[in-house]
């Protein structure tokens, strides 16, 4: 498949396959949940597999890539951070539950 290809396949441009390409530490770490999808999709990879990581252990092996794209992005959060994200999380919930 040709970087041309594949970036038709992912809905994005060549220029962002290449970036991806020739730097995927600071690319993916801003790259959508989707595109990380249709990238994967489009290798015939699962999320896991393209990113060369095993699942995390809080997520198991089932779960939904955008579910470990999120939780990859919070695990970088500062604590102050994570706090605000939990409170805001628990404040979710108690609203659900009325």
């Amino acid at each position: 498949m040709t970087m041309e290809q594949l970036a038709e396949a992912v809905g994005v441009s060549k220029s962002y396959i290449w970036a991806l390409e020739n730097n995927p530490e600071q690319r993916v770490q801003r790259t959508s949940a989707t595109v990380m999808n249709n990238l994967a999709k489009a290798l015939g990879l699962n999320l896991l597999d393209l990113m060369g990581e095993a699942p995390p252990d809080a997520l198991g092996e089932n779960a939904n890539p955008e579910d470990i794209v999120f939780f990859r992005s919070y695990m970088d959060l500062a604590g102050e951070d994570k706090e605000t994200y939990r409170q805001m999380l628990e404040l979710f919930r108690k609203q659900r539950d009325k």
